[in-house]
């Protein structure tokens, strides 16, 4: 568990006894607080590149390592050779990451990409309508008629495609 510390009635005195994991841990507390890791794994692509993305992915932060999980042991050596570049890579994209990245670490698992491969092929067996189909028709006259009033045609435009996605 984290523990607080009052900075405002610190005094030189206490920073011998205070030990610098508190502080640490402190900082980490807050920063947790502000960063979405999922920022992380939407720009995982743009940081490894889309080939290398297809077989790894952002785990967690634990401690001062970025973990990494990967498709095969060859990927996560692999990435280990070039462990700096992709900590420079994530520093650029998230500058915030640097006093808490130290390392990165992996691990193998692969049935990780298995399951998220399923997942993919299961969303693509769900029919999509066709702009020509009358069901589709019918819809999109349904949605008009239900965000008529919705003044921003762009707006207007991704409500009625939500619509008629989600029916």
């Amino acid at each position: 568990m984290f523990k607080k510390l009052d900075f405002k009635r610190l005094n030189f005195g206490d920073l011998d006894r205070i030990d610098s994991h508190d502080i640490k841990r402190d900082e980490m507390h807050s920063f947790f607080l502000t960063f979405d890791f999922l920022d992380l794994i939407k720009k995982w692509p743009e940081i490894v590149g889309v080939k290398l993305a297809a077989v790894t992915s952002p785990l967690k932060i634990k401690q001062d390592s970025l973990f990494v999980i990967t498709k095969h042991s060859s990927y996560s050596q692999e990435l280990s050779f070039s462990s700096e570049m992709i900590k420079k890579e994530v520093f650029k994209h998230f500058p915030n990451l640097k006093p808490i990245i130290k390392k990165l670490a992996f691990q193998t698992q692969e049935n990780f990409f298995e399951q998220k491969l399923v997942k993919e092929k299961e969303l693509a067996l769900i029919p999509k309508l066709h702009p020509q189909s009358p069901k589709y028709k019918i819809l999109k006259q349904e949605a008009e008629r239900l965000f008529s009033e919705v003044a921003d045609p762009e707006l207007k435009e991704t409500l009625i495609s939500i619509f008629i996605q989600s029916k």
